[in-house]
């Protein structure tokens, strides 16, 4: 079993602002006058721990600059994640089939934001899967659970996403409506029992 410094102490669970006042300290400590150590009555202070003071500041600005680097980095990253996802979900969205579409039009039909929808079904899984659909609660009836659209397929769908143009006839439009998921008896049910 091998023993290391930094089980000792691990540096990132100590908050950046104990560094940043150890910083400010020991920069003070290090650069002030001695007629302004004095007047803090830290010249004794200086003579017996003077020569801490510069690791000390040298350790503290080194993690200040570490974290702030890390944090750009991180922020980066996580710019970069987004964008991929948003592309990921806007591929998804274009090449949605019949059956995802009907599920998907369940909330115009409906008229809701969230509905009850089976886990168990694997459209609904699917959709859940590939970032479309979002699970609103833990809580459920059953297998059924309440989804809403995800903020990302929200904003990449339009009416040709999900099978439907405005050249399309009201007969043709009425006709999309009614292909429905066969689970979507179950809503009503779960409407009126709320």
């Amino acid at each position: 079993m091998t023993f290391s410094f930094s089980d000792l102490i691990d540096f990132s669970k100590i908050p950046i602002k104990i560094f940043i006042l150890f910083g400010i300290v020991s920069g003070i400590l290090l650069f002030g006058t001695d007629n302004f150590l004095l007047q803090l009555k830290l010249t004794e202070f200086e003579v017996e721990y003077g020569k801490f003071f510069g690791i000390i500041f040298i350790v503290c600005i080194s993690f200040i600059v570490l974290s702030i680097i890390y944090y750009f980095i991180n922020k980066i990253n996580f710019l970069f994640r987004k964008r991929e996802f948003h592309k990921d979900i806007k591929d998804e969205v274009s090449s949605l089939d019949e059956f995802e579409q009907s599920v998907i039009r369940e909330f115009a039909v409906m008229q809701r934001k969230t509905l009850s929808m089976p886990m168990d079904n694997p459209i609904v899984s699917g959709l859940l899967r590939k970032g479309i659909l979002k699970r609103v609660s833990d809580i459920g009836f059953g297998m059924h659970y309440p989804m809403t659209l995800s903020k990302s397929a929200d904003k990449f769908l339009k009416e040709f996403h999900l099978g439907l143009d405005d050249k399309m006839t009201e007969e043709k439009i009425r006709e999309k409506f009614s292909f429905r998921p066969e689970w979507s008896k179950d809503n009503v049910y779960f409407l009126a029992n709320k």
